[in-house]
């Protein structure tokens, strides 16, 4: 599979996940290592992406350093 289409597979599996994630992707198709680099709400939401990831790139190694931030995409209130 080429570069680019791998990407753009990647990018549809995580976006059609449904969960709210800020999520970036690298590959490095001599190495076959991808790096997730972002932030997701739950440490569920970062497995679920990781063994997306792993089951559509077989052979590849990958890294995660997505970080769970809980309070990602929740509204923020002000109060004055």
């Amino acid at each position: 599979m080429q570069e680019k289409e791998l990407h753009r597979r990647l990018i549809e599996a995580i976006e059609h996940d449904g969960e709210r994630a800020d999520v970036d992707i690298r590959l490095s198709p001599e190495k076959r290592i991808i790096m997730l680099t972002g932030r997701v709400r739950s440490r569920c939401t970062q497995i679920g992406i990781e063994q997306t990831i792993s089951r559509l790139a077989g052979g590849f190694t990958v890294v995660n350093q997505l970080k769970v931030d809980p309070h990602f995409s929740r509204p923020v209130f002000v109060l004055h």
